[in-house]
């Protein structure tokens, strides 16, 4: 028997809550199919911020807007309850991880908004969020959200059916219902639910929504997250039209409740932190900044950014679901008296013999190609569609890659390749640089899904570790438990010995043998002495974790 395996025997797994496996890989990165991306179709009426993002207690989110004569055209106010405080960061993840989309599950985007929404288990929320165990928390960030008062006049929005409409609202969004309490219609809650209020839930139904990338979205710290919504719009005309997006700094602040600052050298610190996560995953290419004032006078700045091949990748798709989910819908549909014969239809980008979508997501990566080569478009040929469709085969990913790579040589080469013609020959000087980018990213995607696990599962360690300290590991290793238990009695007699003129000796040995103080210090034991036969955190997720890691696609 291996040193450790008594433990490993020993070891009742039912004893543990068997933890679902949140491992929320960032695969946009490195994904060639159109039905790659998780998708989340999101209103696009309600832009404004309801949850305060900031690092302030309490903030008065109210704006409003007038015209020239000074009447209010339009005004936005959140006011909270007392007893479960402002809606704040757990808040906003609730609604945008978890309620919408239960909300896109339940429509998917044609179906209407139902009365009342299952959410699940106040448990099964908790591990959504991240929270392990923690339900309190859910619980406080449901009655946030459900108590806080939404006031709202002049708003107008785009509706699916491209008509403009307004909105006049005052009071809370939803309701909320625990197990056994009533529901609509005289039935029991047998999970948490919400109930729409119902001038809301017509609002839901009727307004436009857009595609956001569910996992990329669930990647981002809450005031990442925001701003990934918020710059998004400006996205899509920035890459059609070959742009950079321009966001105005004090609009951002306005629509994230982030603290707005008026120094450049604040600004651009304060705004780092939020571009970092997007700057390395690809999303944005570049950022610049152009000094400028706001209506008022105040010091402002318009923020540019260059899509990168993240945003790039996920318009494409979002453009080709759109594209795809259309003609489904009119190939479903009966069949009029004249029947309307339509080609083929299948989710996979390219095809040897384009669709109407599939051209043109062709056609755009010509237009695209032109673009960058002379800085203005040309439409495509026959010929030239065929090309770009070839190139769509193998990924719309290596596609974008190639043709941006021959752009860049064209400029850089004397002119070569002048027209899109010429990108073919450019296909094995192009390979390599893709290839070395996917490997990269690979190793990249592998370590951020290996830290996202550990995160998730390290609450289920340590209670492994715990139960060892408890009076297995003593029996099972003991001369593993005998060092251990040695370094941690030295030094505890040397704080204590110190402990009357030392603070910091004194701070130490208060508590010391407190359970979560002794798992603390054994793990750091483990990593410290790591053939101490005591298994660390991938030996027990491996042996033992019921929920072990596996990379995507194994």
């Amino acid at each position: 028997m291996r040193v450790g395996d008594s433990i490993y025997s020993s070891l009742h797994i039912s004893t543990y809550t068997r933890l679902r496996t949140w491992v929320r890989v960032y695969s946009a990165l490195n994904r060639s199919e159109t039905n790659s991306l998780d998708i989340i179709r999101s209103e696009t009426a309600l832009r404004y911020p309801f949850h305060n993002l900031s690092t302030s207690d309490n903030i008065h989110i109210a704006i409003t807007k007038k015209d020239e004569r000074g009447t209010i055209t339009f005004s936005w106010e959140v006011a909270y309850n007392n007893k479960y405080g402002q809606p704040g960061r757990l808040a906003y993840k609730l609604d945008t991880h978890v309620i919408n989309r239960r909300i896109d599950e339940a429509t998917k985007g044609r179906q209407p908004v139902p009365q009342f929404l299952k959410l699940g288990s106040l448990r099964e929320i908790a591990e959504e969020l991240n929270l392990g165990t923690n339900t309190n928390a859910v619980k406080k960030a449901l009655h946030q959200n459900a108590s806080a008062y939404l006031t709202i006049k002049g708003l107008r929005y785009e509706a699916k059916d491209q008509t403009q409409q307004t909105f006049e609202f005052g009071d809370t969004r939803y309701g909320v219902r625990f197990v056994g309490e009533k529901l609509p219609g005289g039935g029991k809650a047998d999970a948490v639910y919400i109930v729409f209020h119902e001038d809301y839930r017509v609002l839901l139904d009727k307004a436009k929504t857009r595609p956001l990338d569910y996992d990329y979205l669930r990647d981002l710290s809450p005031a990442a997250q925001r701003f990934y919504e918020i710059v998004s719009y400006e996205m899509l005309p920035a890459i059609k039209f070959g742009q950079r997006a321009k966001l105005p700094y004090s609009e951002f602040c306005l629509f994230s409740t982030m603290t707005r600052n008026f120094t450049f050298d604040e600004v651009k610190k304060q705004m780092w932190k939020i571009h970092k996560p997007h700057i390395v995953a690809e999303y944005i290419e570049k950022v610049e900044y152009e000094a400028t004032i706001d209506e008022e006078g105040q010091p402002d700045w318009n923020m540019f950014y260059v899509p990168g091949e993240t945003a790039k990748r996920q318009q494409l798709v979002f453009d080709f679901k759109i594209s795809y989910t259309h003609r489904e819908r009119v190939r479903r549909s009966p069949k009029p008296k004249t029947p309307i014969v339509l080609g083929p239809v299948t989710p996979e980008l390219p095809l040897i013999h384009p669709t109407a979508s599939a051209d043109l997501v062709a056609k755009d990566l010509v237009r695209r190609f032109y673009k960058l080569r002379y800085g203005v478009e040309q439409p495509p040929t026959e010929r030239e569609i065929l090309e770009a469709s070839s190139y769509l085969a193998e990924s719309e990913d290596w596609a974008a890659h190639l043709i941006e790579f021959s752009a860049r040589h064209g400029k850089e080469a004397n002119g070569f390749p002048n027209d899109f013609g010429g990108v073919k020959k450019l296909i094995s000087q192009a390979r390599e640089p893709y290839e070395t980018k996917h490997r990269e990213r690979d190793a990249l995607v592998l370590k951020k899904a290996r830290q996202s696990h550990q995160k998730a599962h390290t609450a289920s360690y340590m209670t492994f570790i715990g139960e060892l300290l408890g009076g297995r590991l003593e029996t099972s290793l003991p001369e593993a438990f005998q060092l251990f238990k040695e370094q941690e009695d030295s030094t505890y007699r040397f704080h204590k010995a110190r402990s009357d003129k030392s603070a910091m000796s004194a701070h130490i040995i208060e508590g010391y043998y407190q359970a979560d103080q002794r798992i603390t210090r054994l793990i750091k034991f483990i990593e410290e002495n790591p053939k101490s036969g005591i298994p660390n955190f991938w030996q027990w997720d491996e042996k033992i974790n019921p929920n072990p890691f596996r990379p995507a696609g194994q």
